[in-house]
């Protein structure tokens, strides 16, 4: 069997596989939206989520089109209120995630950032795998996406028709 060998200065390792956990976490993303600073519930993000039991009934608005946010979305919906935004439609796919398919996938980011263009999401390659937990999620009627917002105001947020929903907190699946 074939492992890989990491020589360090405390030692030399094998191991068949390999976790890149390069910091991500320490700086996460939260984008610029007008009214931010106004927002009289909380914000946080992924980073700092530690249970859904600390939003037991307050309304939460997920931010996000990745795997964490829909995860983070099934677990909080089950203890409160939620809202699901992201900028783009989720694609949602049932092919298994192969070797083969994670391969293509690093191929494809690798070609974008070859052409000078940002990597973009794992999920923008991929698609959300729709497994056991997501299919349960949308019969329970979690799943209802809703556009990003364009403010933020200081009971929830506000799209550009007018409509608002008032929320008591941000999570930033960003």
């Amino acid at each position: 069997e074939e492992r890989l060998r990491i020589e360090t200065d405390r030692g030399d390792y094998t191991a068949r596989g390999l976790v890149n956990a390069t910091g991500t976490w320490e700086r996460p993303f939260i984008p610029h939206v007008r009214g931010a600073d106004r927002f009289a519930g909380r914000q946080l993000h992924t980073k700092d989520y530690r249970t859904a039991a600390e939003f037991e009934g307050r309304h939460v608005l997920v931010v996000g089109g990745g795997i964490s946010a829909i995860q983070l979305l099934d677990e909080i919906s089950r203890v409160t209120d939620t809202t699901w935004v992201t900028r783009r439609e989720p694609v949602f796919s049932d092919e298994p995630f192969t070797p083969e398919r994670g391969r293509a996938a690093v191929a494809l980011v690798e070609d974008r950032v070859r052409k000078g263009l940002p990597p973009g999401s794992v999920v923008s390659v991929t698609g959300l795998p729709l497994t056991p937990a997501i299919r349960a999620a949308r019969e329970r009627g979690v799943m209802n996406r809703l556009p990003m917002f364009d403010d933020i105001v200081p009971e929830g947020v506000r799209w550009s028709d007018g409509t608002t929903r008032d929320v008591d907190v941000i999570l930033w699946c960003t």
